[in-house]
């Protein structure tokens, strides 16, 4: 079967949550847009089920993942701690959690790379299927505007696509 047949048997709707890693935001000293943006992008392709803004830190990372699942996000969309400074550790605490990494983060840095140059290759956005008594897509994007532009364009051409194979 051909990716278009896939698509046609892609589930039509998904629910979704957000999290937003940013120790400024956490404490109040900067307004999540990034977070926000995502809401606003995708509540027409699905039904918005849960929100958060956590420190970069990585228990409340998890804490927040597990949190958005429980309230029956079948995606979860991070935003920030994708960088490379010692505070940045979404990667780190999510990608352990996969049971199968997505080559996401491959085409983020090629569609980074023509927007940003080299820069893109400062970037560490990653997605992955972790499978339970259902299977949950999470998304880790960077915290610029730009880069979740960038992360939303890859994630709504694809996420019905991704949601099929993940529930097979």
């Amino acid at each position: 079967m051909g990716v278009e047949e896939h698509r046609k048997e892609a589930p039509k709707s998904f629910r979704f949550g957000v999290v937003t890693i940013s120790d400024k935001a956490s404490r109040g000293e900067r307004t999540d847009e990034a977070g926000q943006l995502i809401i606003e992008t995708l509540k027409g392709l699905g039904e918005h089920v849960y929100y958060k803004v956590v420190p970069d830190d990585k228990i409340e990372i998890l804490a927040a993942v597990f949190e958005a699942i429980k309230a029956g996000a079948d995606v979860v969309i991070t935003t920030g701690g994708t960088g490379i400074t010692s505070r940045d550790v979404t990667v780190e605490s999510l990608r352990p959690l996969f049971d199968k990494e997505l080559s996401f983060g491959e085409v983020f840095r090629l569609k980074s790379y023509e927007e940003v140059g080299t820069a893109a290759v400062l970037t560490r956005a990653t997605a992955g299927i972790i499978r339970g008594s259902r299977s949950v897509l999470i998304v880790v994007l960077p915290g610029s505007m730009n880069a979740v532009r960038t992360g939303l364009e890859i994630l709504k051409a694809e996420v019905f696509h991704i949601l099929k194979h993940a529930r097979e």
